[in-house]
């Protein structure tokens, strides 16, 4: 009897063939990319964060034109912003001048450009309408009540993790797998919270 793991135990979980996910890149990837990665036999990947939740219908709609493979949906779990009067000031003061020395005109408020997906009830709506094959979770995770009415319908469930506390939230919370990202990503990375404690792993 053979003690060797499973190491294709994922691919037949994804439906996939080749070990590659695709990057979401939020704003960035088309229905076109994403289906060319996944008639290749790897996991193509649609970043809808920046969508609303019709515009995010019709790139998925978009993509099943073009494939019949799986393809990955991703989402942005983010902690909602909280208005701050006195902080949004402070950046709107800081950012003026430099506005002014490209010759734009600087805002006079902010806006969060990401609605968080945990409270986006269109977003999760439409997903367990259209049943992708899989849901990725970036920057956090949903509630255990919106996980499991996701994997009710059959949709497998990745997340980022930049740390163990985080992968071991994600196990708790039920996900199929996790997307492990370390100090080598750069720039930013799929944090939960950005204050809590860095760990520095790689991958």
């Amino acid at each position: 009897m053979s003690t060797q793991a499973d190491d294709r135990a994922l691919l037949r979980s994804l439906g996939i063939q080749k070990p590659i996910i695709q990057a979401p890149m939020a704003g960035t990837t088309t229905p076109a990319l994403a289906a060319a990665v996944s008639k290749t036999g790897a996991l193509g990947s649609l970043g809808v964060a920046a969508m609303s939740a019709e515009n995010a219908r019709k790139a998925i709609h978009q993509t099943r034109e073009l494939t019949a493979k799986p393809f990955n949906v991703n989402v942005f779990c983010h902690r909602p912003a909280t208005p701050d009067a006195v902080v949004e000031r402070a950046w709107l003061d800081w950012l003026e001048p430099v506005f002014r020395q490209y010759g734009a005109t600087p805002p006079h408020s902010l806006t969060e450009i990401y609605t968080s997906f945990v409270e986006d009830k269109a977003m999760q709506s439409m997903l367990l309408q259209e049943k992708p094959a899989i849901v990725s979770f970036h920057f956090g995770l949903p509630s255990d009540a919106v996980i499991a009415e996701l994997k009710h319908a059959g949709i497998r469930l990745l997340a980022s993790a930049t740390n163990l506390d985080e992968a071991a939230a994600a196990v708790e919370a039920g996900v199929d797998a996790i997307v492990a990202q370390g100090v080598e990503a750069g720039g930013h990375r799929g944090v939960f919270d950005q204050k809590a404690r860095d760990d520095g792993l790689g991958t």
